[in-house]
């Protein structure tokens, strides 16, 4: 993004190359969520569970790919500011999850941040790429990946 910087190398590691260029967004992401307390992280499991509504934990970390240790930590400070919170099932294992009033107002709070660096991105590729990106490529990649 910053025309300084200098042209990176290709690198013909696709895992390589993902995780760079996730970096660099969620850094573009969370220096505009920076002002409301949340990362992006945190930001995306918020609109994630707003969306879903009371989730089991394992479904959660289904939906979003990621781990029970990494979703268990990134929950901490949701649960901890109030913003989600978590009732056990009927096995004791078990645990379901939702949005707080508090997580949703914190979420509406956040938003325009959210929108704000959505902007920044998008007017930086075109439509199509835009598009194909997020409707079509990274979908199926994840998908792919999942079931592989």
């Amino acid at each position: 993004m910053n025309s300084k910087r200098p042209k990176l190398p290709s690198t013909l590691c696709l895992c390589n190359a993902l995780r760079q260029a996730t970096r660099a967004v969620s850094r573009l992401y969370d220096e505009e969520l920076r002002s409301t307390g949340l990362r992006t992280t945190q930001f995306s499991l918020l609109r994630r569970l707003r969306r879903v509504g009371e989730v089991r934990q394992r479904d959660l970390g289904e939906l979003t790919s990621l781990d029970e240790t990494t979703l268990t930590r990134n929950l901490r400070h949701l649960i901890d500011a109030g913003w989600i919170a978590i009732r056990p099932g009927e096995d004791r294992r078990e645990k379901f999850i939702r949005l707080t009033d508090g997580g949703a107002a914190k979420l509406e709070e956040a938003e325009p941040a959210w929108e704000r660096a959505q902007d920044r991105l998008r007017s930086r590729m075109s439509k199509q790429t835009w598009t194909n990106l997020l409707e079509q490529l990274l979908p199926e990649l994840t998908q792919l990946a999942e079931a592989a």
